[in-house]
């Protein structure tokens, strides 16, 4: 008996024994890392590899995110198409139109008459530019007459409040019924704002350059002067007319010249809106045609469509 009880009291000592440990187990106190082991944002103060952030700052990051802003700018983008000039060159005052006019007759006599182009302009407060292009195919009875295009560049350097500008002036033409296959003209110069108003503008252009002849009889680079006026008036809130007439005699001898004038009528449409109609003449004379037509006038009506 004796030794019975001997047995059950060292079974329970073990028992009370396990259930010690186990409770230790639960119950035991968390073991601390030291300061150094912690976190920089742990700590009181910011470490030096780690700078501390405004609480704010995370926010503000995330906003950028969200799928809410995501579709915005994706609404943004979609808005702007890829004819329009913002689209390449980005929020700025882009002015850019389409031409288009022909003219044609069937019966016993075949005739076409087609002219197309563009023109591309900018104004800011330290340059303008202003280029256009034209270019001008006709045929009768199956016989080609005419097969040109003309490029004219025009970059302008403003100097703030004073009417004296900067300039370079580029004119490219390709005519097939010429001596020439193509002339290349470059010049800079000076530039004079002779009137400058809300509805007239009138500038005055002197400078100097070259011009060259590929693929004709002389094809040496030519030294030039350069006089000319280029002059815009808003007639009224529909209609504008322009006016362009460039000088070009060689310094050499001022009898070897060449002029070349612009004159446009533009109309505005009530319908569509983006639409416009165009009265323009271009005269272009070279006293040194060799053996081609010394003067060629191109007129036409055209119908603008503007992608502005």
């Amino acid at each position: 008996m004796q030794n019975q009880l001997w047995m059950l009291l060292a079974v329970a000592l073990l028992l009370a024994e396990s259930q010690f440990a186990c409770a230790q187990e639960v119950i035991a106190p968390p073991v601390f890392a030291p300061p150094t082991a912690l976190p920089a944002v742990m700590t009181d103060e910011p470490s030096q590899s780690t700078p501390a952030l405004h609480p704010l700052a995370d926010v503000v990051v995330e906003t950028h995110s969200t799928p809410q802003t995501d579709l915005l700018n994706l609404t943004s983008t979609a808005e702007t198409m890829w004819y329009q000039p913002t689209y390449w060159f980005g929020p700025a005052p882009w002015d850019i139109g389409l031409e288009l006019g022909l003219n044609g007759s069937e019966g016993i006599n075949q005739s076409l008459s087609m002219r197309a182009g563009g023109h591309l302009k900018r104004k800011t407060d330290f340059w303008k530019f202003d280029t256009s292009l034209a270019y001008n195919k006709n045929s009768a009875n199956g016989i080609e007459t005419q097969n040109n295009a003309l490029l004219d560049v025009r970059v302008d350097r403003l100097l703030g409040e004073s009417p004296w500008t900067l300039f370079f002036l580029n004119q490219d033409l390709y005519d097939e019924f010429q001596a020439f296959d193509l002339r290349v003209s470059l010049n800079t110069g000076i530039g004079y704002q002779l009137l400058d108003t809300e509805n007239k503008n009138l500038i005055s252009r002197f400078g100097a350059g070259t011009s060259r002849e590929f693929g004709g009889p002389d094809d040496s680079w030519a030294q030039e002067a350069l006089f000319g006026l280029d002059y815009e008036h808003k007639l009224t809130s529909t209609q504008r007319l322009t006016a362009k007439v460039d000088y070009f005699p060689e310094w050499e001898d001022f009898s070897r010249y060449r002029v070349v004038t612009d004159i446009g009528w533009e109309i505005d449409l009530d319908q569509p809106r983006n639409m416009s109609l165009k009265f323009s003449i271009n005269d272009r004379y070279d006293s040194t045609p060799n053996g081609a037509e010394p003067n060629e006038l191109n007129y036409a009506v055209l119908l603008i469509w503007g992608l502005k």
